[in-house]
């Protein structure tokens, strides 16, 4: 049994990372552990890329209940009350399960750890899989503290995605995925032997969703990338 006081960052409905990640802490024996879940807000028009490459069907459970059936504890909360909240309870370890723009004076006095699907700093932002095949970039993931600028901070940790001959794109976006939350689970431990934490360097641009223009060119360039970079 794991007696750190685990926080989870997370949204106040069903998402996929969340399960993962509580169903990791599970199997590893954490028991003090809660769900701080923000307001979920539905776009209207959300963007539906050509080729998705995050896993997002998840289990009809909402993260109370989620919460519940593992019996953790579980509070809605506005983003603007973790600050405080954190101050009190004093958590051995926050993770981002699940989160917009976080308030800068919450960043900057809470060690928070997220785990970004990139290889930081080599590609910041969102679609990070995508744009990293685009531009030739390596492929990995970075556990790390975020501060107030986008996937930025102190790393903890960072690994590159194998990469194989056969793959396609989704079979390596699934291995990215599969790293991405093992290394969130394993940044708990990491902090606690490791004494120093790098400086990301906020480089280059921070990256919105790939337009479909550039999308459209995605699977041919993931075959000359995989030629390219693979290694087994």
């Amino acid at each position: 049994m794991n007696k750190d006081k685990i926080a989870v960052i997370t949204y106040d409905h069903p998402h996929r990372k969340t399960q993962d990640v509580v169903f990791g802490l599970k199997a590893k024996g954490y028991q003090d552990v809660k769900l701080y879940a923000l307001p979920f807000v539905k776009r209207e028009n959300p963007f539906k890329p050509i080729y998705s490459h995050r896993p997002s069907d998840c289990h009809d459970i909402y993260p109370e209940q989620l919460a519940a059936n593992f019996n953790y504890q579980f509070q809605k909360v506005e983003v603007t009350d973790l600050f405080e909240i954190f101050n009190e309870s004093k958590p051995d370890a926050i993770l981002i399960a699940g989160a917009g723009i976080l308030p800068a004076e919450l960043v900057l006095n809470h060690k928070l750890i997220n785990s970004h699907p990139a290889y930081l700093p080599e590609v910041r932002g969102l679609d990070a899989l995508k744009w990293a095949i685009f531009n030739d970039k390596p492929i990995g993931v970075t556990s790390h503290f975020v501060n107030e600028q986008a996937d930025a901070g102190s790393m903890i940790d960072r690994q590159l995605v194998p990469i194989y001959v056969n793959d396609t794109f989704h079979s390596l976006a699934y291995r990215q995925y599969r790293l991405e939350i093992d290394m969130l689970l394993q940044a708990i431990e990491l902090i606690k032997e490791k004494s120093e934490f790098p400086a990301l360097e906020e480089k280059g641009d921070v990256y919105r969703r790939m337009p479909k223009s550039k999308e459209k060119e995605l699977l041919n360039n993931f075959e000359n990338y995989r030629n390219k970079f693979s290694t087994k």
